[in-house]
C-alpha cells in the first residue's frame, strides 16, 4: 500500500492522518472509550473498517489538482504494485478508476486548449463549402465518445498512463 500511503502523506487534509487510528479502532473498537451499548461497539468497528478501505479515495477526491499535486511522488514500483493489487481487489480498482478518469479528463482538457476549434474562428465560414449549413445548430458539439471510458483493464498501457501522468522517473 505504498501508493496509498504516499497519497495520504501528500495531503494537507487532517483526515489523511486518520488511517492509523482507524486500523486500531477496527481491531479494538473500545480503545479509549467505555461502550455502554453493544451496538456502539459494532458501529465504531465497522466505521473504522470503512475508513481503512476508503480513506485514500476520500483524500484523493479532496485534492484540488490531484494529478498535478501527485506528480513526482510515486515510483515505478509503487505504480506496478498498485496495479497488481487493483487486479485482485475491488476497492483498489475503484481508486484506480478514479485516478484514470482524472488523467483522461486532464488529457482531454489539455487537448482542447491546445487544439484550435475551426468552428469558433469567424473567418472560415463558407456557405458554399457546407452541405448543411444549419446541421449543427441544435448540437452542443459534445458526443458521448468524448467522455472518458471508466472501464479499466489493468495492462501495460495502464502502467504507462500512470507513469506518464505522475511523471515517474525510473
Amino acid at each position: 500500500m505504498a501508493f496509498e500511503a504516499k497519497l495520504l502523506t501528500e495531503s494537507k487534509n487532517k483526515q489523511a492522518k486518520l488511517l492509523r487510528a482507524a486500523k486500531k479502532a477496527a481491531k479494538e473498537p473500545d480503545t479509549g472509550v467505555k461502550i455502554l451499548k453493544k451496538g456502539a461497539y459494532y458501529v465504531i468497528r465497522d466505521c473504522a473498517k470503512v475508513t481503512e478501505l476508503y480513506l485514500p479515495h476520500y483524500i484523493y477526491s479532496q485534492l484540488k489538482n490531484p494529478i498535478q499535486m501527485l506528480e513526482g511522488v510515486f515510483t515505478k514500483a509503487d505504480c506496478t504494485d498498485f496495479l497488481a493489487r487493483a487486479k485482485k481487489d475491488l476497492v483498489t480498482n475503484q481508486l484506480l478508476n478514479l485516478i484514470i478518469i482524472d488523467i483522461k479528463k486532464q488529457n482531454l482538457l489539455e487537448s482542447a486548449t491546445t487544439a484550435k476549434s475551426p468552428s469558433l474562428d469567424p473567418g472560415i465560414f463558407d456557405e458554399e463549402a457546407e452541405d448543411d449549413i444549419y446541421g449543427d445548430y441544435d448540437s452542443t458539439g459534445f458526443t458521448e465518445a468524448a467522455e472518458p471510458d471508466i472501464i479499466v483493464e489493468v495492462e501495460k498501457d495502464t502502467l504507462q498512463l500512470l507513469l506518464d501522468a505522475f511523471n515517474v522517473k525510473n
